[in-house]
């Protein structure tokens, strides 16, 4: 039995159900969108990040062939020339000269291109000074810090194996320069930061991002803002944390210089193009927000309270209280509906309890027409009459056989005419009947009996075939000749119907009685066969007949639905 719900947690249920597949929708649509906005996003900002190291390493390219140009041009202005003049001079004026031409040449190199923030010589030159360099004033505690790391390294004689770009650390930050040997000493150049991030920067995606240059095991060189994070290239394309926030890494490693370039996209900025889908989404969520009252409202008001009348009412109708309807002033056409055909069937129930009562009174009418019929008493004086005459000729064994059949056709005379007996039960009684008659007439009446076997156990109206019995007795017998009454019963091959044939070999019936019909049969005083046949409609309806009709004597055919004992299914409250 499946569980009942009411339709208000129906409605319930059915809105926190929707309301639930919302969120989720919202969740699963908002992922996506963060994926495909994520994924445009770095292939955006990825390709502007190539473009941006390749100008990083096309410039310092240029950046180094305008070093070795400048050191090893041939010419006696190239600052290796120079630089061996100043080794190789002793006197002290020309020494100061060469000394000045290789700050100028070392100063003409860092003006030249925006790349280069310095540029320093490393001199083994025990009588002069250590380091010649050229740069900026705002860059003099870097140079500082350069010319300490690089001579307490130089001096160790760490310097084997030299790299293309190199990173020293220092209090002023990460530096990367670029390193030469010139015979037994060092050139230096310092790659402009800023220029790199400058680059970097035209690659970023808003100004919330962050540019940043780290070496290939993701330890940081410089970033465009002070962060505490490595960034390794394994995180590429997935969101970092940065001081609470989240940024997508998108970078990509330098095949010349073997950094790793890259830019931090803060999330925020990313999902900003969500502004539009959450709006959207909000204005439906806020209207569905106001619907759902309304709805439940309309529902509550047009649908619900009246199947609630509904319910109220046929519990009343339910306990036996038909004197009521539902009002049929409702806006929804299919509930007037309904609630129309509801208020017709209670009239036609109560119209077919009343017609059910007048039915009811009806058949009692019949049956107790029935049993005044039955009570005659010319028939139970003439019987006495018999008795006595009997035993004034002391024929005992007589009187003893109408005696036992006087009773037992008594005792069937006070069955219950509502209920249905068996075939087998009425042919006795008739066998009964006649035994009374054949001793009344002296033998000159009989009744012939076929009744097949398997019909026996049928279950038909009692004394509907004693009733066309007694009309033939009554209009047959004649001291002329003997009567003769049969009564034949057969089935069809399905067994649907019963047909019990009763004739007699007298008169046969009036043709004006033929002709009427049961009603005006009623009126002119044939009540024993009109009783017969209202018996039987109340009983079947249509599906019983009665056919009157003369052949060699009056013939009654009577046709009634076959309904045997042995097929009959009894529900629990008929046991």
């Amino acid at each position: 039995m499946k569980k009942e719900i009411s339709l208000r947690n129906l409605l319930r249920k059915y809105w926190i159900g929707m309301f639930l597949f919302l969120v989720v929708v919202y969740f699963l649509l908002q992922s996506y969108m963060l994926l495909a906005l994520t994924e445009r996003t770095e292939e955006s900002v990825q390709k502007s990040i190539f473009i941006a190291e390749n100008g990083i390493e096309d410039s310092l390219q240029i950046v180094d062939s305008f070093i070795y140009e400048s050191l090893y041009s041939g010419t006696t202005q190239s600052t290796s020339q120079l630089y061996n003049s100043l080794k190789n001079e002793t006197d002290p004026v020309m020494l100061s000269v060469a000394r000045n031409a290789v700050l100028t040449s070392l100063m003409s190199i860092v003006s030249w291109s925006d790349m280069i923030d310095f540029a320093m010589i490393y001199t083994d030159s025990t009588d002069e000074t250590t380091w010649l360099e050229a740069g900026s004033t705002s860059n003099y505690a870097t140079r500082r810090e350069v010319k300490q790391l690089i001579g307490e390294r130089i001096e160790q004689g760490e310097f084997n194996r030299l790299e293309r770009y190199m990173i020293c650390k220092s209090g002023q930050g990460n530096i990367m320069i670029r390193l030469l040997k010139i015979e037994d000493s060092y050139f230096v150049v310092g790659v402009s930061e800023s220029e790199i991030l400058r680059t970097l920067q035209s690659a970023e995606y808003d100004e919330n991002s962050i540019a940043f240059a780290a070496e290939k095991d993701g330890t940081v060189i410089f970033t465009s803002e002070k962060v505490d994070v490595d960034f390794s290239p394994e995180q590429e394309g997935t969101y970092i944390a940065v001081d609470g926030k989240e940024y997508l890494q998108t970078g990509y490693v330098s095949d010349k210089t073997g950094y790793y370039f890259g830019m931090l996209t803060a999330k925020n900025s990313i999902i900003s193009d969500m502004w539009f889908f959450r709006m959207l989404f909000f204005i439906m969520f806020l209207v569905l927000m106001i619907l759902v009252p309304a709805i439940f409202y309309i529902i509550h008001a047009y649908v619900e309270k009246p199947i609630g009348k509904i319910a109220n009412t046929m519990n009343q109708i339910a306990e036996g209280e038909l004197d009521v309807t539902v009002e049929e002033a409702y806006q929804i056409t299919e509930l007037v509906q309904l609630v129309h055909a509801f208020n017709h069937m209670i009239k036609r129930i109560k119209q077919l309890k009343i017609e059910k009562y007048e039915v009811k009174l009806e058949a009692q009418k019949a049956t107790m027409q029935y049993l005044q019929l039955q009570i005659k008493p010319h028939f139970y004086a003439n019987v006495l009459n018999i008795i006595y005459s009997l035993a004034e000729r002391k024929d005992y064994s007589t009187i003893q056989k109408i005696s036992k059949s006087i009773v037992n056709y008594s005792r069937y005379m006070f069955h219950d005419a509502t209920e249905l007996v068996e075939l087998q039960r009425e042919i006795e009684h008739v066998h009964y009947y006649m035994e009374i008659q054949e001793i009344r007439y002296m033998m000159q009446i009989t009744c012939q009996v076929v009744v097949p076997d398997e019909t026996k156990s049928a279950l038909i109206p009692p004394f509907i075939i004693q009733s066309f019995v007694e009309n033939s007795v009554k209009y047959t017998f004649s001291t002329k000749k003997s009567s003769k009454i049969t009564i034949h019963v057969e089935t069809d091959e399905e067994k649907e119907y019963l047909t019990i044939r009763i004739s007699d070999n007298g008169a046969g019936y009036s043709e004006e009685l033929l002709q009427q019909s049961w009603e005006q049969k009623n009126e002119d005083g044939h009540i024993g066969l009109t009783n017969v046949y209202r018996r039987l409609k109340l009983i079947y309806d249509d599906k019983a007949d009665i056919q009157l009709m003369n052949d060699h004597g009056a013939v009654a055919i009577l046709k009634v639905p076959y309904i045997s004992v042995d097929n009959m299914e009894f529900d629990d409250d008929d046991i």
